[in-house]
């Protein structure tokens, strides 16, 4: 802003000196009321140019920071989805060890998923103990939050 008052003033300078040389007092008077109209026009054109640039920079910078807040926030969600994944095959390892632990069950027929800590057991087993015994096993582990048996009974 000072820099186009600066370049207003300067070149409005000469011409209001040449437009008062040889001129009567009256018409000097008329020059110099019209160059201080024409700079106040500048300066207004000036400071609403200022002013529309000022609020453009603020909506560009409201516009990075939502985005901003966006790209977070996705990433965000997408880390947590990661992080359920990872939970989840975690309970399954667990699970999977404290019943192959168990001396009593042939954990090789037994499957174990879990999904969003839900714990699904399936296959066949020896006896109904052994289902009773697998689903405590795996309600022991961290982070199971229930569990779906589907364990039969070998005939």
């Amino acid at each position: 802003m000072k820099n186009v008052k600066a370049a207003l003033f300067a070149s409005l300078i000469p011409l209001s000196l040449l437009a008062l040389s040889g001129c009567s007092e009256k018409e000097a008077n008329e020059a110099e009321s019209e160059v201080e109209s024409k700079m106040e026009q500048a300066e207004q054109k000036a400071k609403e140019t200022m002013d529309a640039a000022q609020e453009k920079s603020e909506d560009a910078w409201n516009k990075t920071k939502e985005k901003t807040q966006e790209a977070g926030d996705y990433a965000e969600q997408k880390a947590d989805q990661a992080g359920d994944y990872i939970d989840d095959s975690i309970i399954t390892t667990r699970v999977k060890a404290v019943i192959f632990e168990d001396d009593n069950l042939n954990s090789m027929n037994i499957s174990v998923e879990t999904n969003n800590g839900i714990v699904k057991l399936s296959g066949f087993v020896e006896s109904e103990a052994d289902i009773d015994t697998a689903e405590n096993l795996a309600s022991t582990v961290e982070g199971v939050k229930d569990i779906e048996n589907n364990l039969q009974v070998k005939e």
